[in-house]
């Protein structure tokens, strides 16, 4: 079906590079709204071990390029008419991550663009825009990802700060855990670290009510975390959570060995080495602002990624319809 079938829609995939792992959106945009009609994901780790080395592997270098390629072909199969990969912390943050960056595009066949931490967190808030009812005044949102957190905050629609703060769930997993189960000692570690990182975000907004603030969280620990609590929600737009609830899923989590959490329902295993870690990013930032509860939004930056392609589309359309008809 061509975009003029579909009422000027144009079916666009989208890959998130991501520092723990690679996803694919294929969907459409109807109005004020993203269709997604797929969405795929692979645990490439492209980030790993990171921290440490400071650079990409070669390793994860290659399994990543697999992965992109193999959701390259999965997208068109899904009738993608544009696919594009988009690049986040890992490769900002390694000291190889544009040679990475081309190398992944070469072997992938696909053109791969990396973020900046300001554009990474715009367009999460692009997508957050699209899932709000009757907002409140103000919006806040954090997107957790595996290198880093994107932070945005906007009064009524306007974007007033948007920053990458050096909070990701596969990076502080690295950095502070090293026993099996985490020690009580790492976890304060963990988080003093995250709660240094919030109070220095927010400070600008510290006379800011909680209820005039709606607080959004998206990203694979945010996801994650409401399939843990309510796997039936996971559908909704954005599903509201209460920190009483996670504080209960976080202390589980953090008590438990990596084999025992691997048995969590909603938990997939390739995420039960970082989920403590996530969990505390979001906690850490409920506690700050004094809300009880927050949404989780399904969307992201891929979702932001592909409304904001489909309007460049929409734009060169438009611009070669009124060329012809200017001649």
């Amino acid at each position: 079906m061509s975009p003029a079938e579909r009422g000027g829609a144009r079916r666009i995939g989208v890959i998130d590079v991501g520092t723990n792992s690679t996803k694919l959106v294929v969907g459409i945009v109807r109005g004020d709204r993203v269709v997604v009609e797929h969405f795929a994901r692979r645990a490439s780790r492209l980030g790993e071990r990171l921290t440490h080395t400071g650079k990409i592997s070669n390793a994860a270098a290659l399994r990543t390029a697999r992965d992109v390629h193999a959701l390259s072909v999965l997208a068109r199969s899904h009738g993608a008419e544009v696919v594009v990969a988009v690049g986040t912390y890992a490769f900002r943050k390694a000291a190889n991550g544009d040679a990475v960056a081309r190398r992944i595009a070469r072997r992938a066949g696909v053109p791969l663009r990396v973020l900046s931490g300001r554009e990474e967190a715009t367009l999460a808030y692009l997508s957050v825009l699209t899932r709000l009812r009757r907002p409140k005044p103000y919006t806040f949102l954090i997107d957790v990802g595996g290198g880093s957190t994107e932070f945005v905050a906007a009064h009524r629609g306007r974007l007033l700060r948007a920053r990458s703060l050096p909070l990701g769930a596969l990076r502080l997993t690295e950095r502070h855990f090293h026993s099996d189960p985490i020690a009580p000692a790492e976890r304060r570690a963990l988080e003093h670290n995250v709660g240094t990182s919030v109070s220095r975000v927010l400070a600008p907004f510290r006379r800011v009510k909680a209820s005039q603030i709606d607080f959004v969280a998206s990203g694979g620990s945010a996801t994650t975390a409401l399939s843990m609590l309510s796997p039936s929600t996971r559908r909704s737009p954005t599903a509201r959570v209460s920190r009483r609830a996670l504080e209960t899923l976080a202390d589980e989590c953090f008590k438990r060995t990596l084999a025992q959490r691997k048995r969590m329902p909603g938990l997939p295993s390739d995420r039960a080495d970082i989920i403590p870690a996530g969990l505390a990013i979001v906690l850490g930032f409920l506690r700050a602002m004094g809300k009880r509860t927050l949404a989780v939004s399904d969307g992201g930056v891929r979702e932001g990624v592909l409304i904001a392609i489909d309007a460049e589309l929409r734009a060169l359309e438009h611009e070669r319809h009124s060329h012809r008809h200017s001649k």
